[in-house]
């Protein structure tokens, strides 16, 4: 097929949805500032409708090694497992009826090598996106690599270049929002869980009154993320002693804590862009949403906006109209300004209720399935969307 977009960003939205467009035949061209991807590690829960996309890309397969399969979302408390949603009541619909828990640098690597095959490709790592503009009939970037200023031409940009992208506020697109409150530990522990806490399932909440803990277990390792007491945080010494108390003072008493192998800490913040779209220049992935991380679902939400859009670049390549364009990005914003906030909104509020809430939706088989539809994104993107790959 005809055509050229540039995409800004060379994270797994911005590679994943080049990989997408490259497939169909346009020429594409990726710039990013850094001088190669971006290794930390970062989000790693891939929903099904997520799934469905990465294997029809041939994404999943040079990844299985280093995959966990979540089979089911498990909610308990010390005393023990009080709701549990197997992921197989989705069978019906999606080709993947489970969770996969990978880190998010490994489908971009993936990516990378299946965009570095394609003739009609061009990565340009150390390029600074100066600016974008839109014309009636094309949009221009002007980026910064070898030491001076270039320009660029394309029937589409699409900015993928993420949360703090300046891109966004050059082309005049608020970014409103607001800061959670505190901040996310994250602790990785090499320990199998289950010897601390028997009869565990790849993602696990495990609630205390209150207070709630994320268990996900990776392929090497799991990750228990938690958030510190206001107390704890007031301490300006943050060293592996201090985790290990807030592990131990967070975790319930009759539950030993795990070993500490690493960890990190980092502030949420829920943020959604004004409009996705300025003539031919669209926003996607973290630099038009950023939400809570509980659930996994602002990466994932980014990469059905680049499924999204790139169908409808395709569409308007064919028919010379940008309109499909511009529409996709109004839908994709509907969806990150309702289905998105809200429902990361939703996991940092009263958790004491929010728990009795899913026992009650558990003990519904048509509830069960329902909230295992929301948590699982299976509405936030239309399957004629993933059937068009």
């Amino acid at each position: 097929m005809n055509g050229k977009v540039i995409i800004c960003g060379a994270g797994p939205v911005g590679l994943v949805t080049a990989l997408r467009l490259a497939r169909a035949g346009v020429s594409v061209c990726v710039l990013e500032k850094r001088e190669t991807i971006n290794v930390a590690s970062k989000a790693s829960t891939f929903h099904p409708p997520t799934l469905d996309i990465l294997d029809r890309l041939g994404l999943l397969e040079p990844v299985r090694g280093r995959t966990r399969v979540v089979r089911a979302a498990q909610y308990r408390t010390v005393a023990g497992p009080f709701a549990r949603f197997p992921f197989e009541m989705l069978a019906d619909l999606t080709e993947h009826p489970y969770r996969v828990h990978v880190e998010q640098a490994e489908i971009a690597r993936a990516a990378l090598d299946a965009l570095e095959r394609l003739p009609h490709v061009r990565l340009l790592f150390g390029a600074d996106v100066l600016s974008v503009e839109s014309a009636d009939g094309a949009a221009c970037v002007r980026y910064w690599h070898d030491g001076r200023e270039q320009a660029l031409e394309a029937d589409f940009v699409l900015v993928a270049n993420g949360a703090g992208s300046a891109l966004r506020e050059q082309m005049g697109i608020g970014f409103d929002g607001k800061v959670y409150p505190g901040e996310v530990l994250r602790v990785i522990t090499r320990a199998p869980m289950a010897d601390f806490i028997p009869g565990l399932d790849g993602v696990t909440y495990l609630f205390d009154g209150n207070r709630s803990i994320s268990l996900l277990e990776m392929h090497d390792c799991w990750r228990v993320i938690l958030r510190p007491s206001d107390a704890a945080l007031d301490e300006t010494r943050r060293d592996r002693a201090w985790v290990e108390a807030v592990l131990r003072d967070v975790l319930p008493a009759a539950i030993a804590a795990p070993p500490v192998d690493g960890w990190d800490l980092y502030r949420a913040s829920r943020r959604i862009a004004s409009r996705y779209a300025v003539g031919r220049a669209v926003l996607i992935g973290d630099a038009a949403h950023v939400t809570n991380t509980r659930g996994g679902m602002n990466m994932n939400c980014g990469m059905h906006d680049g499924c999204v859009i790139a169908n409808a670049v395709l569409r308007a390549l064919e028919s010379g109209d940008v309109a499909p364009v511009l529409a996709a990005a109004e839908r994709r914003h509907r969806v990150g300004s309702t289905l998105l906030a809200e429902r990361t909104d939703r996991s940092v509020g009263d958790l004491s209720h929010w728990a009795e809430r899913v026992r009650a939706i558990a003990a519904d088989p048509r509830e069960a399935r329902a909230f295992l539809v929301e948590t699982s994104m299976l509405d936030m993107i239309d399957r004629e969307d993933i059937d068009a790959i």
